[in-house]
């Protein structure tokens, strides 16, 4: 992981990054048809909902022959559980917390802040390394930054980005996004699907996946079409496919939690043969993956000069770098919705400190969640077991899972005495985490100026759905 020091690591960037890129520009360039050309398939609120990963009921053999010619990742993880920090994370190398983007939906009287002096979107490192570059689909560039003034990207159509190459291409698809839409091809049976079991087994909460499943198999129609469009243009084997989302499910305890349904994230990556890769057609890979290694991957792939500010490390390729010990990430507002929560993850263990343990999960859940509305009328009939009514409870400060052998984080060993040595080692990591960088999220929010930003965002809403 490389230093936590964003000032220092800037300075050095500014010094002698244009050297080195200098320096570097005629090697790549002469050996352009031999690095590959890159697309990054990115959909929105999605969870490890495919048949590849044990998903019953579903429908995904696109994403499935994906996995089966690469590799899957299973302990792959997002740095926040919703959009707009997220992305950031993975646009920049860096937490959330460092380029002011960690509270989710930023409008006035509140303002988007521009990104720390000398930090930039990577791509910006892969145009500088000979790349073109293309944000193609359904292009999303709400990062909770201000967007920088300069071109992010070269284009947003797919048909000029594909006749240049060495090229660069985010294609980004809004499923599984709410609202949910229907696969009249290969629809889903509510019977046939399987629910967590902090779900109560209702109709409301087995409707409400069957619809996300559903709308999961069209995704995969959607990626197929696009993988064959590759192939018809004889991209496919000059391309390196990576498959990942920006943030869990929306269903319960998924998009918006810091539980693993709302920041594990499906990670597909095929690399071509005449590119080498590590690892044998279908391998399965455990490793800790965060969504902030995507920019200094794809730097490296493209033998550009990766900035030495950037957090995540290079996964996948020449240049691998060691797996880290830990994953962080973090809540905070979400809307008006005031909260903050941090968490540390290892292969085996996962650690949360609620730093506003008196609001229930259920007051910081999304407000559209069939499952959970359910749920409440029968909690407040005290009809839910204790597994299940604990989200409608005051969040615990601390929690602490094996998630190995407790992968749907029920069972809380914050109060275990025989956890108490991995309880402090994992706070301790945490508390050392927002020293190192400099958390923004320990300086709240006005709670008043929360609630003037929702008055206005009300009357421009209106205003907007009057005029259309």
């Amino acid at each position: 992981m490389r230093c936590y020091n964003l000032e220092i690591d800037i300075m050095k960037q500014i010094i002698y990054l244009p050297v080195l890129a200098f320096l570097l520009w005629g090697c790549v360039n002469k050996n352009a048809t031999e690095r590959p050309n890159i697309l990054w398939i990115v959909t929105e609120d999605i969870g490890l909902d495919m048949a590849c990963y044990g998903t019953k009921g579903i429908y995904t053999p696109n994403l499935d022959q994906l996995a089966k010619e690469g590799a899957l990742f299973t302990n792959a993880f997002t740095t926040a559980s919703v959009c707009s920090p997220s992305r950031s994370s993975f646009m920049t190398g860096l937490y959330p917390t460092q380029v002011h983007s960690h509270n989710m939906r930023i409008h006035p009287p509140f303002e988007k802040q521009s990104l720390p002096g000398g930090v930039h979107i990577f791509t910006r490192y892969l145009e500088e390394a000979g790349y073109a570059t293309g944000l193609c689909g359904h292009p999303k560039t709400d990062w909770g930054f201000k967007t920088p003034e300069e071109p992010v990207y070269g284009t947003r159509e797919w048909e000029e980005l594909t006749k240049q190459e060495p090229f660069f291409c985010q294609y980004q698809f809004y499923a599984t996004h709410r609202p949910f839409m229907p696969c009249k091809e290969h629809p889903v049976k509510a019977e046939d699907i399987e629910l967590h079991p902090y779900t109560a087994d209702i109709p409301e909460a087995r409707e409400e996946l069957r619809q996300y499943l559903e709308h999961l198999n069209l995704l995969d129609m959607q990626v197929g079409e696009l993988l064959e469009d590759l192939k018809d243009k004889g991209l496919y084997e000059n391309t390196l496919i990576v498959f990942s989302g920006d943030n869990g499910p929306p269903v319960i305890r998924g998009k918006g939690f810091l539980y693993d349904r709302g920041i594990a994230m499906p990670l597909i990556v095929r690399v071509p043969k005449k590119y080498k890769p590590k690892f044998k057609p279908g391998t399965v890979i455990e490793e800790l993956v965060s969504a902030m290694d995507f920019a200094p991957t794809f730097i490296n792939y493209a033998g550009g000069v990766i900035p030495a500010y950037m957090q995540g490390r290079i996964f996948l390729g020449k240049n691998k770098e060691a797996e880290p010990d830990y994953l962080f990430a973090l809540r905070d507002r979400h809307g008006v919705m005031i909260d903050r929560s941090r968490s540390v993850r290892s292969r085996q263990f996962k650690y949360i400190m609620n730093y506003m343990p008196e609001k229930a999960y259920w007051d910081m859940s999304l407000n559209n969640i069939a499952a959970a509305k359910a749920m409440e009328k029968l909690f407040e009939k005290g009809e839910l077991p204790p597994h299940q009514a604990a989200f409608f409870k005051e969040k615990p400060g601390e929690e602490l899972y094996d998630v190995v052998n407790d992968p749907y984080e029920m069972n809380n060993l914050a109060e275990n005495p025989e956890s108490i040595e991995i309880l402090k080692e994992m706070g301790a990591a945490v508390d050392q985490w927002i020293i190192d960088t400099n958390d923004e999220g320990r300086l709240q929010e006005d709670p008043k100026d929360v609630e003037e930003m929702d008055r206005l965002w009300s009357i421009f809403v209106k205003e907007r759905n009057e005029r259309n």
